[in-house]
C-alpha cells in the first residue's frame, strides 16, 4: 500500500512538472504587446540577461526606459542596462556603461548596486581612491557580519593596499 502512495505522489509531481514546463513554454520571451509597457520591457530584458543574450537585453532595457517615466526613475534599471552593455562588451564597464552608472547615482545617490558598480568603474579606471569612496558608502549599508559585508571589506582592504 505504501508503494501505491509513492507511485501516486510521483505521478502528481510529474503532472505538476509538465504543467510548469508547458507554462514556461507558453511564457516564451516575446516583446510586450503594448510598446509603452515599460515593466514588460524590463521583464523581457531580464529574460535575455538570464539567457546571456546581453545585446538583446540592452535593447529591451532601452525600450523600457523610453516607454515609462516610472521605469526611468528606477536606479536599478539603469544599473541593469549598464551591466547588459558591459557584458556585451566583454565584461568592461568603460564608456557608456560607466555613464549609465552615473545616471543611476543621479536618480538615487545611495543605491547599493549603483555604488558597487561605480566603485568597479573607478577601480577599472585605476582610480582606487574614488573606488574606495563608493565602496565605503556601500559598506555602511550592509549588515555587519553578512557575507556581502565581509566580501566588500576584503575588497576595500585589497584596494587600500594598492
Amino acid at each position: 500500500m505504501r508503494e501505491a502512495w509513492r507511485v501516486a505522489g510521483i505521478s502528481v509531481l510529474c503532472l505538476a512538472a509538465s504543467a510548469g514546463i508547458a507554462a514556461a513554454v507558453a511564457f516564451k520571451a516575446t516583446p510586450p504587446e503594448e510598446p509603452r509597457d515599460g515593466r514588460g520591457w524590463v521583464l523581457e530584458a531580464r529574460r535575455h540577461m538570464d539567457a546571456d543574450r546581453f545585446g538583446e537585453a540592452a535593447r529591451a532595457y532601452e525600450h523600457a526606459l523610453a516607454a515609462s517615466r516610472k521605469v526611468a526613475a528606477d536606479a536599478l534599471v539603469w544599473c541593469e542596462l549598464a551591466d547588459a552593455l558591459g557584458m556585451a562588451q566583454g565584461g568592461s564597464l568603460k564608456g557608456r556603461p560607466a555613464e549609465l552608472v552615473q545616471k543611476a547615482l543621479a536618480v538615487k545617490p545611495n543605491h547599493p548596486r549603483a555604488l558597487e558598480m561605480a566603485g568597479s568603474v573607478a577601480y577599472e579606471q585605476g582610480d582606487y581612491a574614488k573606488a574606495l569612496l563608493y565602496w565605503e558608502q556601500l559598506l555602511i549599508q550592509l549588515p555587519a557580519g553578512s557575507a556581502a559585508h565581509a566580501e566588500l571589506s576584503a575588497a576595500i582592504s585589497r584596494t587600500r593596499a594598492m
